[in-house]
């Protein structure tokens, strides 16, 4: 196996990718050599980088797949396990995609290692779509909680209201109820929402204060890849039961 990069045409080993400059990205799941929901990530990549830079790729879906096809099959990643793709437009509309390290699961799956929350006071991303800025800062804020004991940071506003993200959505489960505190368009919020519902559940988007957290029932967080279930929460343990069954709905679903 040897991952490797496309940009503006070339294919190389993905370690010599340049991403110097801003960019906004899409992080799409490929199994078997599909990827899933590419369409929906064209469009999100296309409002960002509209929103920020002022210009739209001219790369379509069918040229996408064709260029992540070719990459995992140079690759040599298999077809047994998923593969997360980068597609990245950068703020001079340099175009590139990465293929990253197959993830441990086929399909997407809950995780087995559940993280300690740990609150942490943050502001709004500037984009619904990820970016080289909003990276750093995730990796910042879950950083932050590393002395207080946590290993993933609940991000919540000065108010003290949970703050979602678009890549990362965050939902809390309590008296049979999913609960999130803000609805996006993203391929991940809205594989979510069709997992969710697929298992039975209603969800409701509300204001959620940090000091329910104590008395809540579970707490996941969903990326393009899988879900993650909190193990805890300040001094409060939570399930993780229903998560996963939302987790078992949740497509790519590959049945036994």
């Amino acid at each position: 196996m040897r991952l490797l990069a496309w940009h503006d045409g070339e294919v190389f080993e993905a370690s010599k990718l340049q991403t110097d400059r801003p960019y906004v990205m899409q992080r799409i799941h490929t199994l078997s050599g599909d990827a899933y929901n590419l369409d929906r990530h064209i469009i999100e990549l296309r409002s960002a980088s509209e929103d920020l830079f002022g210009f739209s790729t001219l790369c379509g879906v069918s040229d996408a797949r064709r260029i992540i096809a070719k990459l995992l099959e140079l690759s040599r990643v298999g077809t047994c396990l998923s593969v997360p793709v980068v597609m990245r437009l950068d703020a001079d509309g340099s175009l590139s995609f990465e293929v990253e390290h197959p993830t441990f699961g086929r399909g997407a799956y809950m995780r087995a290692k559940r993280d300690v929350g740990i609150a942490c006071v943050m502001t709004e991303p500037l984009s619904d779509s990820q970016t080289n800025a909003s990276i750093e800062i995730d990796a910042l804020a879950d950083s932050m909680v590393k002395h207080l004991g946590g290993e993933r940071a609940i991000w919540v506003s000065r108010e003290g209201n949970l703050l979602s993200r678009a890549w990362r959505p965050i939902f809390v489960y309590y008296q049979q109820c999913w609960f999130t505190p803000r609805r996006f368009n993203s391929v991940e919020f809205n594989v979510a929402l069709e997992a969710i519902k697929s298992a039975g559940y209603k969800v409701l988007v509300r204001d959620i204060h940090e000091s329910v957290l104590d008395s809540v029932d579970e707490i996941m967080s969903v990326d393009i890849m899988g879900i993650s279930s909190f193990a805890r929460v300040k001094n409060h343990r939570l399930l993780s039961s229903v998560t996963n069954r939302v987790a078992k709905m949740m497509e790519p679903r590959i049945d036994d």
